[in-house]
């Protein structure tokens, strides 16, 4: 049984590790297919950008800015169907301003949720820190979570959880990104339909 634990533990340890290197090369080929046409000037791009704008009581103006990038099915069709690989989205509730990643796997499913958020608490009678969130995943299942927090803007984060499943505190952010992930994934996917008119 202690060997199981100790098998367990290192495979999860390395798919952690090529869910890292993956997320290395998909950054690198997503800033090599961004850039400007040299005719006119326009941006050009293996993306799609979606913007809402909306102006919320008590919070005031809103903006959200999403980016799904894709990679190619099939390298032989002129207009050949398209998966998600990753996703980014930036938005503001006041003057909070967040930022997540999603890295998704040829399954469709995520396999890597980054967040950051500037003023958050967790718990009764905790103070609002800055957190960095960091949930890794194997064919949709939860493999690890890496919690980081620090007074806002001043000095280094800190270790404040890591491990398998997020403690009770932190359950219903780490669901709220999965569901985010996928709405994305489903917006993606009904882009797609429209954009090339094929199912999936």
């Amino acid at each position: 049984m202690l060997l199981f634990c100790c098998l367990q533990g290192t495979w999860a340890q390395n798919t952690v590790e090529s869910i890292r290197k993956r997320y290395a090369s998909v950054k690198e080929y997503i800033a090599s297919h961004v850039g400007t046409n040299e005719n006119d000037g326009a941006e050009w791009a293996e993306f799609y950008h979606l913007e809402a704008r909306q102006f919320l009581p008590a919070t005031g103006g809103h903006k959200e800015d999403v980016y799904m990038y894709w990679m190619e099915r099939e390298e032989d069709k002129i207009y050949p169907s398209h998966y998600l690989i990753f996703a980014t989205t930036k938005y503001n509730y006041s003057d909070r301003e967040m930022y997540e990643e999603y890295l998704y796997d040829k399954d469709g499913k995520v396999a890597f949720i980054y967040a950051h958020d500037p003023s958050w608490s967790f718990g009764e009678n905790s103070e609002d820190k800055e957190y960095e969130f960091r949930f890794y995943f194997n064919k949709g299942k939860l493999l690890k979570t890496i919690i980081k927090n620090r007074e806002f803007e001043q000095g280094d984060y800190k270790d404040v959880y890591s491990g398998s499943t997020p403690k009770s505190e932190y359950a219903s952010y780490c669901k709220m990104l999965i569901d985010k992930a996928e709405k994305i994934r489903l917006m993606f996917i009904a882009i797609e339909k429209e954009a090339y008119n094929y199912s999936e």
